[in-house]
This record gives C-alpha cells, structure tokens and sequence, in this order.
C-alpha cells in the first residue's frame, strides 16, 4: 500500500486526520496506515450516512480462515481506535467489544523449557564438531544463548548487522522489527564475551553492513529453516522429544517464549513491584502491547508452582487461561 494513497470512502477526512495525529505523536503508522486503507475499502460498500454502522465493525473484525488470533485481536483494536476517534469529533460510531474477538487459544501453546534443558541444549551446542568451513560450532552456540538470553525472534538475531552490535557497551541495536519497532536489548554479561569471542573468530576484516551472523557460504544472512532443522536435531540429542507443531513442539521460538516465563519468574523473586515487571518485560520483548506479552506467562503448577499464585493473584484479570505443555527428562 503506498503510503501516498489517500482515503477514499465515507470516513476518508477523519481516517486521514487520525493517522496525522499519530504521526505528530511520533509513530510511524505503517501497519496502521495499512489497516485503515482496508477498512476504507470496505466502508465503500455499506450504508455511512448515519455514522459508523455495526454491521461494517463486525464485518472488518470477523476472523478470516489464515488469521491468527493476534491478527484479529489487532483488528478489533483499530475498530475500537477508529470508533472513539469518530465519537469524539461529534460522529456516531458503533464501539465493539474487546472480547468479540474469536476465542480461540488453542492454537498458542508455547512449551517452556527448564533450566536443565537449557543448560543441556547449550552444552550439546558447544560440543558440535568442526566442520571445515561450514562454522556451526562457532555459531550454534551463539546464536542459541542470544534467543534464550535476549528473548529474540530468530529473524532479528540473523539480521543483525555488525553496526547493531555493541560489544564494549553489551548492547543490541534491533530496527524495525515485528510491529515495525525498534529497541536497544542490553545483553547479558554471560552473554557478551561469547559474541566478542565469536566476533574475533569470523569477523577479523569486516564492513559495518556485515551481518554478524555470516554465512560462511553465502556471505549473507543465515537461513531460518537451516537453523530450524539443526535445533530439531539438537533436541533429539539432548533427550527432548518432539510433539510436533500442534503437540506443542518444542520450536525454536519457544526459546523466546522460555525467556519470558524466566524473566517474569526472576523479577518476581527478587521483589519487583508488579506494576513494573509486565511493562518491562513487554518493552525488552518488543511488544506491541503490554496483552501481547500477558499472553505468554500462564504457567502450570509444573513450572515454578510459587509464581503460578503470584500470577494468579496480581495478574489474575489481564492474562487468559494458557496451555503450557511442560515436560521434564531424565
């Protein structure tokens, strides 16, 4: 969508007046610009002459067959944006509910996993043969603590940049990412001397525009599915099962996921004032709202039982009921 493009339906100078206000604000509107240009084309075929009808709201927000859940939830979220915008410059707006949003969590089932499989997973990384030039023991055990030490997706670890990382400050430079956000993640001080070491091995000469994370074939970027398939492997050899994508996995996002629940569990036992720890949390994730990150933090009795009350009783009435599938080995 280009964002030249005007709006063209019935509410076209209010939807242009909304996304300039965001704008003065300092956002950078891409997705949103994108969102409003689809419910502008879809306002052209209902009846506006009264206001913003029920039927157009319910309409744009119903959940089509490849949404996920997230994609439907935002969509309910600029629908309700939209509506107050209109109430508030005197235009009668139907306002829908947050919770008309389908619901539908058995699809999100992170698997979390424990301390000892972490640490498992790290010392069959660090143990991978030499290859000849192949480098997958100088990567692997990088770019495996970097996901679970910084809760990363695995795209933004593989396109990092050398300009992104600062290893005497210990600091990761993320650009527009997911939500089209970016943030600055502090390392952990374990963390930082294996991407110095790691850095001394594979970027003796280099340009600020390398990736940090060099194909030694390519000289671009890592694959995701090559690092897909050789976490597979690696938990085959550390004992943990795979039940597959439906079963819970796990996935390599569950890396991230597993740095979420850990996180929570820590600032929680050291006495973090609730009120400062989701936020946090939410900001050093790079989520697009404090509910996105709420949404990873149900746990089972199985894991840490003495934060499943805390959570229960501080966060109680903003995080859903949530399916973690944990498993311990031998």
């Amino acid at each position: 969508m280009s964002a030249n493009k005007g709006f063209c339906g019935p509410f076209a100078a209010y939807l242009q007046s909304f996304l300039a206000e965001k704008r003065a604000l300092g956002f950078k509107c891409i997705e949103q610009e994108r969102c409003l240009h689809e419910f502008d084309n879809l306002s052209l075929g209902y009846d506006c002459s009264s206001g913003l009808p029920k039927d157009l709201v319910m309409a744009y927000v119903e959940k089509k067959p490849h949404w996920s859940r997230s994609t439907q939830r935002h969509k309910v979220s600029t629908a309700r944006n939209i509506a107050v915008f209109l109430r508030n410059h005197g235009v009668s707006a139907f306002l829908c509910d947050e919770k008309c949003a389908t619901q539908d969590q058995g699809n999100f089932k992170p698997y979390i996993f424990t301390r000892q499989q972490i640490e498992s997973i790290f010392q069959r990384a660090d143990n991978i043969s030499p290859r000849g030039s192949v480098n997958s023991d100088l990567f692997y055990p990088v770019v495996l603590r970097m996901l679970y030490g910084c809760g990363l997706r695995i795209s933004e670890a593989l396109m990092l940049k050398m300009k992104d990382v600062d290893l005497s400050e210990g600091l990761l430079y993320i650009y527009d990412s997911k939500n089209h956000k970016d943030r600055i993640i502090p390392m952990d001080e374990s963390l930082t001397p294996f991407c110095r070491k790691y850095a001394e091995q594979i970027h003796a000469l280099y340009a600020e525009e390398d990736y940090f994370f060099k194909s030694p074939r390519s000289g671009g970027s890592y694959a995701k599915h090559t690092v897909y398939y050789y976490f597979r492997e690696l938990m085959w050899k550390c004992g943990i099962s795979h039940g597959g994508r439906k079963n819970g996995g796990p996935r390599l996002h569950d890396l991230r996921h597993t740095f979420c629940v850990h996180s929570l569990h820590q600032f929680l036992k050291n006495g973090t004032p609730h009120k400062a720890a989701l936020p946090v949390l939410s900001a050093y994730m790079g989520h697009s709202s404090l509910d996105s990150t709420s949404r990873y933090l149900r746990l089972t009795a199985e894991a840490f039982p003495e934060l499943v009350a805390r959570i229960d009783e501080i966060y109680g009435h903003v995080i859903p009921d949530l399916e973690v599938r944990l498993v311990e080995t031998d």
